[in-house]
């Protein structure tokens, strides 16, 4: 199943009508909808609308199908949202790694630099038991000069 077949179902469950669908919502042929739908029923194994002469009218299963529809493609909204904010943030991140046991005698000097320094940042902190650090995930990450290493 694609996910186009769930957004022309939506489009044509909201619309009531195959040819309202296609023409104003998706730019399409109707034909070519009817053909997407009938392979989307057929997927399903279950008859999703009724055609009528005047639009059509979702059967029992077309409407639990349509809740499910409505939850998946905005769930995948949801994961493309997610995945553009981690790759492009609103604000620049530092990320600060440390390790743990020494954060107390440099990191409030740290911070204070940071942010009078640096104002329109995000800092993120990263503390390990190991001297290396990696970058947080969603960070454009900045080698940090407040890290400490074992020699």
């Amino acid at each position: 199943m694609e996910l186009r077949h769930l957004r022309y179902f939506v489009a044509v469950a909201e619309a009531g009508s195959l040819t309202v669908a296609a023409e104003q919502r998706l730019h399409t042929s109707q034909p070519s909808l009817s053909r997407q739908i009938r392979d989307l029923e057929s997927e399903v194994g279950a008859q999703l609308l009724t055609r009528r002469a005047r639009g059509i009218e979702l059967t029992p299963a077309g409407r639990a199908f349509l809740d499910h529809a409505h939850l998946v493609l905005s769930q995948v909204d949801a994961a493309s949202e997610a995945a553009r904010r981690v790759a492009h943030p609103s604000k620049p991140c530092f990320t600060m790694g440390f390790l743990t046991g020494h954060e107390l005698k440099w990191m409030p000097e740290a911070l204070r630099i940071l942010r009078d320094e640096l104002p329109n940042i995000d800092v993120m902190m990263e503390k390990s038991m190991r001297p290396f650090f990696g970058g947080k995930r969603g960070c454009r990450t900045w080698r940090s000069v407040f890290s400490l290493r074992s020699p």
